[in-house]
């Protein structure tokens, strides 16, 4: 068994993609449209929504988050009850923290603490939490 970390957005998931993508200097994101899916004349797609994203798979190294636009009911509001924990070297960890913290809103600064060289909590500008944890080399 394995859990995945799944965010949804309405309509900002390329966005997100591009932020994540910087922020944690990734590369072969997948990624599926709706347009990519077959027609269905019972649910047809609006055509300003066939550009969002159906799915995309983000790699965290042997680790990966999927996300995606919701087309129904959403809600808008920042939580605590869902963040993503990365862990990964103190210089991917500020990178990511700064480039987060630039249109985001920090909770925690980074920060030296007695369990890493580097850790700080921020909200995205989309309202998802990230925890980044820098650990040491050795």
């Amino acid at each position: 068994m394995q859990v995945r970390p799944y965010l949804s957005f309405k309509g900002e998931c390329q966005e997100a993609i591009e932020l994540y993508e910087k922020a944690f200097k990734i590369e072969k994101t997948e990624i599926m449209r709706f347009s990519d899916m077959p027609p269905n004349p019972d649910m047809p797609i609006p055509e300003e929504q066939k550009n969002w994203i159906l799915q995309a798979t983000i790699p965290f190294g042997d680790n990966f988050i999927r996300m995606s636009d919701s087309i129904g009911e959403f809600n808008d509001s920042l939580s605590d009850r869902v963040g993503i924990v990365i862990e990964s070297d103190v210089d991917i960890v500020k990178n990511a923290f700064t480039v987060l913290a630039e249109e985001g809103k920090i909770k925690m600064p980074l920060q030296e603490t007695f369990f890493s060289p580097a850790y700080g909590i921020v909200y995205d500008k989309f309202g998802v939490m990230w925890n980044l944890a820098g650990v040491s080399k050795d």
